[in-house]
Parts: structure tokens; C-alpha cells; sequence
């Protein structure tokens, strides 16, 4: 065996089974044996110089390895960063690439975006040879393909999941808007759109259930609404309205399926009433179906309250 083959095993394993100049290079293995095995049917060739092992079955990851080993200046980013930041409502459509002004060769297969500033605090180098556009410049690049609901939704998983601060956004889209910029606007949008003072919703649900409560013009909530029990037990309702002791919590199966999760919610609702306070709740059912009739019912709570 091949001095070098142990290192071209182990550089397949952690890179996708895709090898490229570099990965030449570093496991030393020589480029005419590399298309030599490509003729023999061990090797695939996926673009000038980078190379697949047929063992491996392919994948999105793959794909955007086999970008990032032909341009070694390529940041995978737009919808196919979304995804692989795991963000929800990202669609696959391709491997979508970030290329500086000037930089060459193409990549064969790949939707490639040419951009004057790709700063280097906008670049995540992963160990598997991907090099991926940080959340927020994700995000940002991908906004005008996901539209201002899904980039809404983005940002906030984004911001629970503390994979980056508001102010780290903020500070993205100041530094990278030009009027002309794909996703500049709808990122201007989603981010003026959203209080200071709100935190981080935690799913998908619940900032459709804002959504709702902002289009019939409810009095602007609190989201997870901070309620201290009798007992001295802090809570965090994800909808409340202090000033009339109304909350709303929006229940997931994900979190309030098995028994002994309703039964602490019950008891949390119990406690809640002992304060004055009246907890109202609406499920997944509500949400993807009646969620008009669900949202008008706390408003008439609210005015009942108010009166």
C-alpha cells in the first residue's frame, strides 16, 4: 500500500468523500494517480480537479465541499447556508456560493454570487472543508429568496438557539446594506420590524401566532411574559398582557404532549389564576387551522378585562 494511502482514507472520511488540490496535497497523494483511479472507476471527477470516492453516497454536504475544494475563496451561503445552519423553512435549490470580484475559476454545477465584501468575521471555516457563511450573513444573503415571514422565523430560531446576538445582526446588515444587495431590503425589514425589547420567540408556532395577534391589533404583548407564583417559582408564559393579567401560551406537541407536561401545566395555570391572572391556551390545531377565531377569542378576554 501506498505511503499516502492512509492519509487519503482518513482526509475522504472527515471531507465527505470528496478530495481536491488541497487535499492532494496535504495526504500527498499524486494528481495523475487521482485520475488514474478516476479511470478505473474508483474515483468520480465532479469538477477540474476535485474528485469523489464512489463509496460515498451523495449528499448536499458533499456538494458544497466539492464547491469550496475548487475555489478554495468560495463561502457557501444564500438558502443553502439556511440549511445547513439547520434553520427552518430553508428549501434546497441548489448549492449557492459566495465569490469575491475577480476570483476564478467557476464552479461547474454551482449557482455562483459574486460580491465586493465577504468580511473574514462573516466566514465559519468547518473542519469537513466547508467554508459557510456565518448565521447572520446567511440569513442576510438568503432573505429575498425566503421572503420577510420565513426570515422573520429565521431570525428568531437564530437569536433562541444563541447562535448569535441582535446586536451581531444589527451590526450585519449596517455593514452590508446597499440598496442593491440581494436580501438588503427584506433584512432591513424583518430587523426594523422587530422591538428592542422583545426576546427571542421560541418556535415557528408562536411567531405565527404574532403574527395574528399584530393583524387584528391587539394591544402588544410580552413575549415570554416573566410571572412569579405563589410559591416563588418564576415562569415564563409566552404571551402576556400585564396590564390586564392575560396570558397566552401556544402549545407544541414537541413540549406538552406526554401527561406529566400537561399536568405541570395545569398547575402552572392553576397558580397563574391565584394571582389574578387568566391563562389561555391555543395548540397546533389552532394555529394551522382556526387561528383567526383562537386570537379573536383573547381579544375579547382583553376587552372583557379592560371594561
Amino acid at each position: 500500500m501506498a505511503s499516502w494511502q492512509h492519509a487519503v482514507d482518513e482526509w475522504l472520511r472527515t471531507h465527505h468523500g470528496i478530495i481536491g488540490p488541497s487535499g492532494l496535497d496535504q495526504s500527498g497523494m499524486p494528481l495523475r494517480t487521482a485520475h488514474r483511479w478516476a479511470d478505473d472507476g474508483r474515483f468520480e471527477r465532479l469538477m477540474p480537479g476535485v474528485f469523489k470516492s464512489r463509496q460515498w453516497p451523495d449528499s448536499l454536504e458533499q456538494r458544497c465541499a466539492a464547491a469550496c475544494a475548487r475555489n478554495e475563496r468560495a463561502v457557501i451561503s444564500f438558502t443553502t447556508g439556511v440549511r445547513l445552519w439547520h434553520l427552518r423553512r430553508a428549501r434546497v435549490n441548489g448549492v449557492h456560493v459566495l465569490i469575491d470580484h475577480g476570483t476564478t475559476p467557476e464552479i461547474p454545477g454551482i449557482i455562483v454570487h459574486r460580491c465586493r465584501r465577504i468580511d473574514s468575521v462573516d466566514v465559519v471555516e468547518r473542519t469537513d472543508g466547508i467554508r459557510l457563511a456565518s448565521p447572520p450573513r446567511a440569513l442576510f444573503d438568503a432573505a429575498d429568496m425566503l421572503g420577510f415571514d420565513a426570515t422573520r422565523s429565521a431570525l428568531e430560531q437564530i437569536l433562541n438557539e444563541r447562535l448569535c446576538t441582535i446586536d451581531t445582526v444589527v451590526d450585519t446588515v449596517a455593514r452590508l446594506y446597499h440598496p442593491n444587495r440581494p436580501g438588503a431590503r427584506t433584512m432591513l425589514d424583518v430587523v426594523a420590524s422587530r422591538p428592542k425589547w422583545q426576546r427571542a420567540l421560541q418556535s415557528d408556532l408562536e411567531l405565527k401566532v404574532l403574527q395574528e395577534i399584530e393583524r387584528q391589533q391587539l394591544p402588544a404583548p410580552v413575549p415570554q411574559c416573566l410571572l412569579t407564583l405563589p410559591d416563588g417559582t418564576p415562569i415564563h408564559l409566552d404571551f402576556g398582557w400585564p396590564d390586564w393579567k392575560v396570558g397566552l401560551e401556544v402549545d407544541d406537541p414537541a413540549w406538552h404532549a406526554g401527561a406529566a407536561e400537561q399536568q405541570r401545566d395545569h398547575r402552572r395555570d392553576r397558580k397563574a389564576t391565584l394571582l389574578g391572572w387568566l391563562v389561555l391556551r391555543v395548540a397546533r390545531l389552532d394555529v394551522e387551522g382556526p387561528l383567526r377565531e383562537a386570537i379573536g377569542d383573547v381579544a375579547e378576554v382583553i376587552r372583557q378585562r379592560a371594561s
